[in-house]
């Protein structure tokens, strides 16, 4: 949850500038160094060669061409960084179909669009004859006469006449198309045709050939059948439209990214072969935590000659794992590590102990001015620790450590094991142990039910179904059945039938566990011994939370040194330990400083140990799985 993201970084150096580039690189402390190569290209990490690379950018281009036209949002947000898969392979797979389908989509609008031109152009001549009410299969019937569609110029036309008179024709039928054009329907006799002819090409007369544009025996329902088409075509470019804006709005910001990282490889690869051809190059390969992304991005800034390519972990790489949490969580992350680091993927704990191990800490510390030491001690040392050092993270853990200390102390009552004059006591651990060890309890419990939540969330993220039931069905049974258990160490504090009501419902979530997590043993005769080392697992548990009163012992201890350090100084003020009149009042102020010193010492040893413990035993062991790597930082020998 707060591991961050590891990139495997290449970077290519040309070789003069090669040294400077390198310590600056180690100056960061930003990386950790895989391998040095000189003269090697990145092939291993690509799974296709350069000129598929280049074809497949081309073919997303033109994807990318279509759908910008159905991209409602216009803009594309990118990141500052380009991140590729070793397999690149992979990637142009999840997006070729898509391309695919882009490209089918758009081929098919174009071939409807193109009949709908020529539907249009063929609904545009019809229309000019739209009302000549005759059925063309009798025209065809007529042996002695020639049938025209014309079309020509209105002043025209009179002349056009002028020079027919001499032949037999009849204009059955004539339109004024416009202001200055004419179209009409003529009849020529068939020995006449020359002649007409003659006269069409005198005037530049239109011949039209109305009965190739026909698929039926008239005009009108030719109109009528070219229109009923041209809208179920235009229903069905609209439905390849919505298609296109669908898959826009799915996958055109994908595809995008997908584009500038072939089109950075491929400029890669270009600044690779000129400078290979020089024979003077080195090439790097780290990994990079992403917290460091922008140390790497200012630094390319100073040295542009040196290109950088980002790349994902493959699953079998040996990936290390790096910590990062906001700045108050951060120096936790120091008791994370002592543990061991989470693997990849997993959850990191830092920012769910942080809380439980302040609190634990300040109530075995229990005094205000111990805590007052703590906050003296970070502000001494604070400057004296370099801030790359991982002792840095347990300086500036002082600082909450001693100011929760502080608070801690006052509700405890103890200022140097003296009690304060503010009467705002909730637990004294001397006068009133059997609350606070109460309270531990109920820590104790928070804590490893709030572990078991964690890990059924850890489980749901990862989709095992089963083993979230299994952690949740424990957080419940340790509820459920905890007055009973209760009942065991304070026998006043609960009535008998909460413990009779809580022992039924327990003993049936209980039975639930056994079974539902007996499901995969076999052979099926070795289920039952699984009540047995279920009834073991609650025994765990509880055993589990009754460590918690540890902290009560820390707290009585602290407090009882404080107590008694307080006391021998008071002997030795008034000459009664050891009878010494004058020697006893000058060891008395060494004394108290230096039994307090050594009480407040022991005591953070003590705290900062066992509160530690409680996180690594009792916490961990519910949901952490260690195993990560450290990061080795390329950093300068510092002593």
């Amino acid at each position: 949850m707060a591991i961050d993201k590891i990139k495997k970084t290449v970077f290519i150096v040309p070789t003069e500038i090669y040294e400077k580039f390198i310590i600056e690189l180690k100056n960061l402390s930003c990386v950790e160094i895989i391998e040095q190569q000189q003269k090697k290209t990145i092939d291993k990490f690509l799974s296709l060669p350069y000129e598929q690379i280049k074809f497949l950018s081309t073919k997303i281009e033109s994807t990318i061409n279509i759908l910008q036209k159905y991209y409602k949002n216009k803009s594309v947000l990118l990141s500052k960084e380009i991140i590729f898969d070793t397999n690149i392979s992979s990637e142009i797979e999840e997006i070729k179909s898509v391309c695919e389908n882009v490209e089918q989509l758009y081929k098919n609008i174009n071939t409807l669009t193109s009949q709908v031109n020529t539907i249009e152009a063929k609904l545009q001549i019809l229309s000019d004859f739209y009302g000549l009410n005759i059925k063309f299969s009798l025209l065809t019937k007529c042996k002695t006469l020639s049938f025209f569609f014309i079309k020509t110029e209105s002043k025209t036309f009179e002349k056009i006449k002028k020079e027919l008179k001499n032949i037999f024709f009849l204009y059955p039928w004539v339109r004024k198309k416009t202001k200055n054009e004419i179209v009409a329907f003529l009849s020529v006799e068939k020995e006449n045709e020359a002649k007409f002819f003659e006269v069409a090409k005198k005037f530049d007369i239109v011949l039209i050939n109305i009965t190739e544009l026909l698929t039926t025996d008239s005009i009108e329902e030719e109109v009528y059948k070219l229109k009923s088409e041209l809208n179920n075509i235009h229903k069905l470019i609209e439905e390849y439209k919505q298609k296109l804006v669908n898959i826009a709005q799915e996958n055109f910001e994908k595809i995008y990214v997908l584009y500038i990282k072939y089109l950075e490889l491929l400029d890669f690869f270009n600044v690779q072969q000129n400078i290979f051809a020089t024979q003077h190059t080195r090439i790097i390969y780290c990994w990079l935590p992403q917290k460091f992304l922008f140390k790497i991005t200012t630094l390319l800034k100073r040295f542009s000659e040196v290109k950088v390519l980002f790349f994902e972990p493959e699953p079998n790489d040996d990936v290390p794992t790096v910590l990062s949490n906001k700045l108050v969580s951060e120096p936790y992350e120091f008791i994370t590590t002592l543990y061991g680091l989470p693997k990849k993927n997993e959850v990191d704990p830092t920012n769910f102990l942080a809380p439980f191990f302040t609190i634990f800490f300040a109530l075995c510390l229990s005094d205000a001015f111990y805590g007052i030491l703590m906050l003296i001690t970070w502000l001494l040392l604070r400057k004296k620790v370099e801030k790359t050092s991982e002792y840095y993270k347990l300086i500036s853990l002082f600082k909450y450590l001693g100011a929760i200390s502080i608070i801690t102390g006052v509700f405890l009552n103890s200022f140097l094991g003296l009690s304060l004059p503010l009467n705002i006591s909730l637990l004294d651990p001397l006068n009133r142990p059997v609350e606070m060890l109460k309270f531990t309890f109920l820590l104790g419990m928070t804590q490893i039910i709030f572990g078991l939540l964690i890990n059924t969330f850890k489980n749901l993220r990862n989709k095992e179904f089963f083993s979230a039931i299994d952690s949740i069905s424990w957080a419940v049974f340790i509820i459920t059945f905890s007055p009973v258990v209760y009942k065991l160490f304070f026998p006043q504090d609960v009535s008998q039938n909460i413990v009779r009501l809580s022992t039924k419902v327990a003993i049936w979530i209980f039975l639930f566990i056994v079974v539902f997590q007996s499901r995969n043993i076999k052979p099926i005769f070795l289920k039952p011994i699984n009540f047995f080392v279920k009834a073991y697992n609650t025994i765990g548990f509880y055993a589990d939370i009754l460590s918690y009163s540890r902290i009560l012992a820390l707290a009585l201890a602290s407090s009882a040194i404080a107590q008694t350090i307080n006391l021998l100084v008071a002997k030795l003020f008034t000459a009664q330990l050891l009878g010494i009149k004058y020697v006893e009042p000058i060891l008395a102020p060494i004394v108290f400083v230096g039994g307090h010193i050594f009480n407040f010492l022991i005591s953070c040893l003590g705290g900062f140990v066992h509160s530690a413990r409680l996180q690594y035993l009792e916490f961990f062991s519910k949901f952490f799985v260690s195993g990560g790597r450290a990061i080795k930082i390329f950093q300068p020998i510092r002593r």
